[in-house]
């Protein structure tokens, strides 16, 4: 890590044809696929990469990548990047009360927004899987306002002519204009090359300097062929994020089952990750068989998508519950650096921030997780805030968490926690009873998994052992 900091400054010195090339080599591009890309030879491709070596003082193009990816996650790159105008990905609906179409819809909008947010120009902002109210019942402009985006993609999911059909749209918020629609009829068999088609597209009518061929060589890892492997593994993520214990394990079960069909399905491999994080910090069960699901998540990732920054902010996530904090930070960057619409690996790198000691440029990182899903990381900012002790806005923050995730054992905590320390204590008793009477298991102190001497653990336990007679 310390050589791709030291090459940092000289990314400044590449030229802007230079720092293209670079981007497309830290996508995972072969010479051949950028000089496609760029309509230039193969031969100076080949130039380029050598000449952008000798710059960065490095000797091969993954590390090249690396300091492209640090050089880009600066918070006044990525801070740059969020001011420009944003595009939502909603929901996708369904118009069948089916739960495989609910599926179906949740793994295209994901599959839209990983692609929309690896090659856009702006910053791409996902709403919650689980709000569905984001593309039902409101037109897709409110939508967009009440997010901060200047354009929506939204879109319905079906019966067709085949089996299946899956209607996309783009809108302009400022207007309402449908810029762009298509829709694609498919039985289960066409599904990934469905959503391909859909994907490259909508890219290439909304950015024209993408051209359409440029998604068929992204290299995130090795792509879905089983449906029912790539369907399940969608339905791990809808169980997942509900935040609760049972749910969670059935999460991890439905990411197994899916990659005992696909072992190399990288979003199965990812998914069983988050699962193991959050056994970890919510103590579902054990805390450290679920490290080494954890750690073995990391490595599949890493190995299996080495050019993607799922495996990254995976290894931040391990590091953290270590209590290794610089080195999270460092994996975290890195995440952000080669997806900058990455809003969880921005919520967690804002912790990693503050527990090394670098608090305010922590909230600046948690104000861009913020801006690419307002929902999705008000635990993340409630911790930030209780770590700095603005325990009125840590309290604020964790009822919101809890009003979206009831459920939610580490939410519930800090709320308690907040409330004590900021005298509300009637807020504080409450929640401390809801803790133990759906909780019971929960234990203060495993907080201290990420870091026994933290100010900010110290609080939280004390608090909740103060009110633990009083429950």
């Amino acid at each position: 890590m310390r050589r791709h900091q030291q090459a940092l400054p000289d990314v400044e010195r590449l030229s802007p044809r230079q720092r293209q090339v670079l981007d497309l080599v830290s996508k995972g591009l072969t010479n051949d696929d950028i000089a496609r890309v760029l309509n230039i030879s193969e031969g100076t491709v080949r130039t380029h990469v050598t000449a952008i070596l000798a710059t960065l003082e490095v000797d091969n193009r993954t590390e090249a990548a690396t300091a492209f990816a640090a050089w880009g996650g600066r918070p006044a790159a990525i801070s740059a990047v969020l001011e420009r105008p944003a595009l939502a990905v909603l929901p996708l609906a369904s118009s069948l009360d089916d739960p495989r179409a609910r599926v179906i819809a949740a793994g295209i909008t994901t599959g839209l927004s990983s692609l929309f947010s690896q090659w856009c120009w702006f910053p791409v902002i996902a709403a919650p899987l689980t709000e569905t109210s984001w593309s039902a019942g409101r037109p897709p402009q409110e939508s967009g306002k009440q997010l901060g985006a200047r354009y929506v993609v939204d879109g319905l999911v079906g019966p067709g002519a085949k089996g299946w059909r899956v209607t996309v749209r783009l809108v302009d918020c400022s207007d309402g204009r449908c810029l762009w629609t298509d829709h694609q009829d498919f039985d289960g068999t066409e599904l990934f090359e469905a959503q391909d088609v859909m994907c490259q597209a909508m890219v290439a009518s909304a950015y024209p300097v993408m051209v359409q061929h440029v998604q068929s060589q992204l290299r995130r890892g090795v792509p879905a062929k089983d449906l029912a492997a790539w369907e399940l593994a969608h339905a791990g993520v809808l169980l997942h994020a509900a935040r609760e214990r049972v749910s969670n394990a059935q999460a991890e079960e439905t990411f197994r089952h899916a990659l005992t069909r696909e072992p190399t399905l990288v979003h199965a491999h990812y998914g069983l990750g988050l699962t193991a994080y959050d056994q970890v910090l919510n103590q579902w069960g054990d805390v450290q068989r679920a490290r080494h699901v954890l750690s073995e998540s990391v490595e599949r990732c890493l190995s299996l998508a080495p050019h993607a920054a799922e495996g990254h902010h995976l290894l931040g996530r391990h590091f953290q519950t270590r209590g290794d904090h610089p080195s999270a930070v460092r994996a975290l960057e890195e995440a952000v650096g080669r997806n900058p619409s990455f809003g969880a690996a921005h919520a967690l790198l804002a912790q990693a921030l503050h527990l090394s000691g670098r608090s305010d440029e922590g909230m600046v990182r948690m104000k861009h997780a913020l801006r690419l899903a307002p929902r999705s990381f008000v635990a993340g900012l409630a911790t930030l805030h209780f770590a700095r002790r603005e325990y009125a806005e840590a309290q604020s923050a964790a009822e919101r968490a809890i009003a979206l995730a009831p459920r939610y054992p580490y939410a519930r905590a800090l709320a308690a926690a907040a409330a004590w320390w900021g005298g509300a204590e009637d807020s504080a008793l409450e929640q401390a009873r809801h803790l133990q009477a759906h909780h019971p298991h929960f234990d203060p102190t495993g907080v201290s998994t990420f870091g026994a001497d933290l100010d900010a653990v110290s609080q939280l336990i004390r608090a909740l052992q103060a009110m633990a007679p009083k429950r």
